[in-house]
């Protein structure tokens, strides 16, 4: 008896920490940074996106399932800004309308496209 209820500990054990080893099961609720694009960033809620791309707000609906990971519709607001941020906002949006597929640690986001090239490599914002 007594073996069979230390299995069971360590099979909750185990559980526990693999869950708590995957940093894409949490998406909910966590906010990356796109380091090259300024104070640009996304926020993921329950299948939900919103975030600042540079010039203008955008939000729309996500899809995860294992490590597939689709954005869209994406709508934004359409405010003018310089030359370079439009740029990068461009960049943003299109590596968001993208991405397929994503790999994280705790504090790094990866976006990949459909055939496992990466689009964009995010950093952690709400990561303590």
């Amino acid at each position: 008896m007594r073996a069979l209820i230390a299995s069971f500990a360590i099979i909750a054990a185990a559980s526990t920490l693999a869950a708590a080893a995957d940093p894409l099961s949490t998406l909910n609720g966590s906010e990356w940074g796109f380091p090259d694009a300024g104070d640009a960033y996304i926020q993921f809620r329950e299948k939900e996106v919103a975030g600042f791309s540079g010039c203008n707000r955008f939000f729309g609906s996500y899809s995860f399932v294992g490590s597939e990971l689709t954005f869209g519709p994406l709508v934004s607001t359409r405010m003018a800004c310089s030359a370079d941020k439009m740029e990068a906002e461009r960049k943003i949006l299109q590596f968001l309308e993208a991405t397929k597929a994503a790999g994280a640690t705790h504090t790094v986001l990866t976006l990949k496209d459909g055939t496992g090239a990466v689009l964009a490599t995010l950093n952690r914002r709400d990561f303590d």
